[in-house]
């Protein structure tokens, strides 16, 4: 054999040892791959799972308290729909019919002033069955106007009404009618969501 046979015999000899070798590593390496692919998809399948049930568990907790703010909200409206309700009666009960042609609305303050101890006691029993439903914008209108009647009252006597009643009974009836527009349009509000 010559050098270049040589040369040529021992690059062949390592060549094919390499080649095996190689094959060897690669059929390795492509097992650990497989095996570390199925660890990791068992992993991942599991935390996927545990996720996937706590958000099932978050949502079903998020439904129950809607559910139940629903409910509460329900509740509410029939309360508040009921105080708009009895309040808009209580508040016609309380505006004057006409009691002859040429009446205008002096006339009907007068007649209001001279309602006003059942006008008190009206919206002192409204106060008492509504009050908690009112905000406070609401309760403070109608404890200014339960005022005004109770105050009101006094200013009447020997079944002559005063100036000074007349002006009270103005006031306590543009009060009452705000009042009145304010629990209707909350109403309304409220039943258009």
């Amino acid at each position: 054999m010559t050098n270049w046979q040589s040369v040529l015999l021992a690059f062949g000899g390592n060549t094919a040892l390499l080649a095996v070798l190689a094959f060897i590593a690669k059929s390795l390496f492509e097992k650990l791959i497989v095996r570390d692919t199925r660890v990791f998809e068992s992993e991942l399948k599991s935390k996927t799972d545990s996720e996937i049930e706590r958000l099932k568990s978050d949502m079903a907790r998020n439904i129950e308290s809607y559910k139940i703010k629903l409910k509460k909200s329900e509740i509410l409206f029939e309360h508040e729909l009921a105080a708009a309700s009895e309040y808009s009666s209580l508040f016609y009960s309380i505006f004057p019919g006409y009691k002859h042609p040429d009446m205008d609305w002096y006339d009907a303050w007068e007649t209001i002033a001279f309602d006003f101890k059942r006008i008190e006691a009206l919206l002192q029993d409204c106060m008492f069955k509504h009050g908690a439903i009112l905000n406070d914008e609401e309760r403070s209108i109608l404890g200014k106007a339960r005022a005004n009647a109770g105050f009101g009252k006094f200013d009447i006597t020997d079944g002559e009404v005063s100036i000074e009643s007349v002006e009270k009974a103005k006031i306590t009836y543009d009060m009452l009618d705000d009042l009145k527009s304010k629990l209707i349009n909350r109403v309304r509000a409220q039943a258009s969501l």
